[in-house]
């Protein structure tokens, strides 16, 4: 290998093998909620509660597959596993080049979408799912999905800013804060421009690692 090669082998090794950890440590975690969730007696509710540990431990197997298969590939230089990396990371850009497609050409899709989350913890809103709706109130700063007047006379505490659901909220705090759905949504919508760029910049990382591998490939096989 020329002096070029070998400074992308040990850049992409030193890469790969940050997103090896990553991948264990997604792995330890999901494994470990998914075991943690075990004793739970519902099964549609338990079902539900598993769907977010799971996926951690999807990501996390995915992750460490792939950047494996870019360590070994690369400090051993072996040209099947790098080229099978580099096909890994080709379908992965693909992908992402989809969602940023997606993200440009849906915008009010998504919104919609992020509109449909609030009504659902909306629904959901009970101690059984954990008042979803209390993370909301507290981060944006909202009452209800609408309005504050959805609760009627038991306003929950988070209305007000208060961590502790027994403490009581007063109308002149709840009273002026926007519906939680609207808030959301416009969140959502004054960011999309720095969601759709962060994600065709990961899509453009990807491509690169991927000519990277491409001419490491390259050059395995002709060394």
């Amino acid at each position: 290998m020329g002096c070029l090669s070998s400074t992308f082998k040990y850049i992409l090794y030193a890469i790969n093998l940050i997103f090896v950890i990553i991948g264990v440590l997604l792995i330890i975690f999901g494994s470990l909620m998914v075991a943690s969730m075990q004793n739970a007696t519902d099964f549609e509710g338990s079902t539900k509660s598993l769907a977010f540990p799971v996926c951690v431990l999807v990501i996390g197997c995915v992750t460490f597959l792939v950047a494996f298969f870019g360590c070994c590939g690369t400090i051993k230089e072996n040209a099947c596993l790098t080229t099978t990396y580099a096909i890994c990371m080709l379908i992965l850009f693909s992908l992402q080049m989809v969602l940023s497609v997606w993200l440009f050409v849906e915008k009010d899709t998504f919104l919609d979408y992020m509109s449909r989350l609030v009504d659902r913890a909306w629904v959901e809103n009970d101690s059984a799912h954990g008042y979803p709706m209390d993370a909301l109130q507290l981060a944006l700063k909202c009452c209800g999905n609408q309005s504050y007047g959805q609760y009627g006379s038991d306003v929950p505490a988070s209305c007000c800013g208060y961590d502790d659901r027994s403490k009581e909220c007063v109308a002149s705090i709840y009273e002026l804060r926007p519906g939680c759905n609207d808030e959301f949504v416009n969140f959502w919508a004054s960011h999309m421009d720095i969601v759709r760029l962060n994600s065709l910049i990961i899509a453009l990382f990807q491509l690169a690692i991927f000519f990277i591998a491409c001419h490491l490939v390259k050059a395995m096989r002709w060394s």
